[in-house]
């Protein structure tokens, strides 16, 4: 994990909340919130606004993720009763795969 976080903090984005469930990021530059999930392969979680003002970033989703750790993101209902935080998932099959992904997301919601 502690690799992974070098990572996102090459690509100017800034620990801002820890917890066992996901570690929150925000960019320095944009303001964008990203969450790491502790899973067993490499996963983001992004604003669902964000994915959804996007057609490139849509497409390369892997669905829904729900968490409480996903604080500062939109709540939805899901399977409970109340509305949980949710975001969209992003795996990576490696810290090369999640840099380049970075790379043009940072460039992406610059624009």
């Amino acid at each position: 994990m502690e690799e992974l976080v070098k990572i996102l903090k090459l690509h100017n984005f800034d620990v801002i909340h820890e917890t066992t469930k996901a570690i929150e990021f925000e960019n320095i530059d944009t303001k964008e919130l990203v969450y790491l999930m502790p899973n067993k392969e490499i996963s983001l979680a992004l604003n669902p606004e964000t994915v959804e003002s996007s057609i490139l970033l849509k497409h390369m989703t892997k669905g829904f993720t729900h968490s409480t750790a996903l604080k500062n993101f939109p709540k939805r209902k899901n399977t409970g009763e109340t509305p949980i935080p949710y975001g969209y998932a992003f795996k990576f099959q490696s810290v090369d795969e999640l840099s380049l992904f970075l790379r043009e997301f940072n460039l992406l919601i610059a624009e």
